[in-house]
């Protein structure tokens, strides 16, 4: 027991600490007495001002870092005359002279919010001729689905989804109901019980791993399918068939096909004085008339321009198909007699397709634009917020017009319909990825960060039955990780290589009702559709001109004619 010392001095101890607690109440609770402060309340003055605020680690909003400008050159690039020369298209014209150079900053980018509005495109100067009316720029490639990000109707299905299971509705029990813990028999779990029991541990390890993994479901786009029951017949035919099949012939849909070498090959031959013209087409009111085999064409863009001197009209055109081959052409016309066959002059040039670049062009090409391009798209991601229209292919033709901000970087080959740029690999698959067939281009080893992926009415088996569809029907993303491929010290142009062997994809995507996300996708499991990849590359380095103008260039060495 304690002695009578040790009580006593724990009763002080008790009085001591009431005593303290009770002033320390009264002084949080009593203000400073007036005639202590110097302000005087009949002065007509105002009271000291409120201290500011103190601000910690968990209330200072953090400050979202600006997206990097794009990088500069070094001195074997800056200067004009490091433009390669292609093989296929001769000598360009004389060099510009060097920019002069400028002080990199980073861009002011908006601000990234939930409730901020897409961001609006980049400035772009459009072209113009002083005697010409240029057309207005084509749009992006058709829409299939009539929504958009912040209406309140999500129906329609985004080129590429992902669904959730469907929430069940849970009433809650009456508050004198007491919750017992229910106890599971683990060893007796029915198959939905296991399903369900499984999903919870795929998103647990999706998330500590940060990896994707599909859902456990049936709904929608990603399908499950469970595996088929065991036949206990002696004459049970294999998974596949005993004949693999194959695809005949190497043909994609995209670029669309052409009668001639390319597209631009294609209208020559139309405006050849050989081939006849139903109607005067050309003698529209506003002379922004286009050849009637484009009419509704969404792979091309292009610019027009005309000029009169009395009753003589001349109309020039010029158009950069999706295949990258380039069409120049005029018509002179007698407006008096615009239908007057015989008073009609046909004129047409053009360059065909590029050829593949080699492995030093498209590495320069993916340090150029590579690491901007995929910033861009990264730079999106966890705002909730939307790139441009919330198209998935916003987002790569939104990454390439943001050079348009910086005059010191060469201006890349803009999205034509699906293509974006240099073409390093296409495939296909189909029977269930029974047939597939599809091969390497240009001299680079490697897929790099930015280039850009096209897919197709693609679907990818992910786990356990479930898969994915990519493309309802075609659907863009920008690749952020390099992929060294199997084999890669042997890739060479024109190489075969099958989707399947390529590896992990991943990229930032986006879509209607999803705002950009990152995502990674194993083409081991790839068995229908078709893909292509793209690396973004300078227009006047693999094209020859730095913007599609009316007019063909003067003195232009490779351009070509019937």
């Amino acid at each position: 027991m304690p002695s009578f010392a040790e009580l006593k001095a724990k009763a002080a101890g008790a009085t001591n600490s009431g005593v303290e607690k009770f002033q320390n109440v009264r002084d949080r609770n009593t203000s400073v007495p007036m005639k202590n402060t110097n302000w005087d309340p009949y002065s007509g003055k105002p009271p000291p001002p409120l201290p500011p605020p103190k601000a910690n680690s968990r209330t200072r909003p953090t400050q979202v870092a600006p997206l990097p400008p794009p990088p500069r050159r070094t001195s074997s690039t800056a200067e004009a005359t490091s433009t390669p020369t292609l093989p296929s298209r001769g000598p360009l014209a004389p060099p510009a002279p060097a920019l002069p150079k400028r002080v990199p900053s980073a861009p002011t980018l908006p601000t990234r919010g939930p409730s901020a509005a897409p961001p609006p495109p980049p400035p772009r100067a459009s072209p113009s001729v002083s005697f010409t009316k240029a057309p207005s720029p084509p749009g992006p490639p058709p829409i299939i689905r009539n929504t958009r990000p912040g209406f309140a109707s999500r129906q329609l299905t985004p080129s590429y989804t992902r669904h959730e299971e469907p929430e069940e509705e849970y009433e809650e029990p009456a508050e004198e109901v007491a919750h017992e813990e229910e106890n599971i028999d683990w060893a007796n779990l029915s198959l939905e019980d296991k399903q369900v029991f499984f999903s919870w541990l795929d998103e647990f390890f999706a998330k500590f791993l940060n990896i994707s993994i599909p859902p456990r479901s049936a709904h929608g786009t990603i399908e499950h399918h469970a595996s088929p029951g065991r036949v206990s017949s002696k004459s049970a035919s294999p998974n596949r068939p005993a004949t693999t099949a194959t695809i005949s012939t190497f043909t994609l849909s995209h670029p669309p096909p052409s009668s001639y070498d390319s597209s631009a090959l294609d209208l020559v031959h139309y405006f050849s004085p050989s081939t006849p013209w139903p109607n005067s087409w050309y003698a529209s009111a506003t002379h922004n008339a286009i050849p009637p085999p484009l009419e509704g064409n969404t792979d091309i863009t292009w610019n027009g321009a005309w000029q009169s001197y009395g009753i003589n009209t001349t109309i020039y055109m010029g158009i950069l198909f999706s295949d990258l081959s380039i069409f120049w052409g005029t018509i002179e016309y007698d407006s008096s007699q615009p239908s007057n066959k015989s008073k009609v002059k046909r004129d047409a040039a053009y360059l065909p397709r590029p050829r593949p670049l080699d492995q030093a062009a498209l590495v320069e090409a993916s340090e150029t634009y590579g690491d901007t391009i995929a910033s861009f798209a990264e730079s999106f991601l966890g705002t909730g917020e939307y790139c441009a229209r919330g198209e998935c292919w916003d987002l790569a033709n939104e990454a390439l017009k943001y050079f348009a901000d910086f005059d010191y970087v060469p201006k890349p080959v803009p999205s034509i319909s699906r293509t974006h740029g240099h073409l390093i690999y296409e495939g296909k698959a189909g029977s269930k990825g029974a047939a597939e067939i599809g091969r390497w281009r240009g001299g680079d080893d490697r897929i790099r960060r930015g280039d850009i992926v096209e897919w197709r009415r693609v679907k990818i088996e992910g786990l356990r039955g479930s898969y994915f569809k990519l493309g309802d029907p075609d659907h863009t993303a920008v690749i952020v990780s390099d992929l060294v491929l199997k084999g890669a010290g042997t890739l060479q142009d024109g190489k075969s290589l099958k989707p399947s062997e390529l590896g992990a994809l991943a990229v930032v995507e986006q879509s209607v009702g999803q705002p950009p996300e990152r995502k990674e996708y194993d083409l081991k499991g790839f068995r229908e559709g078709e893909m292509w990849i793209y690396r973004p590359v300078g227009m006047e380095a693999y094209l020859g001109i730095s913007a599609v103008e009316a007019k063909a260039p003067d003195g232009f060495p490779t351009l070509l004619k019937l």
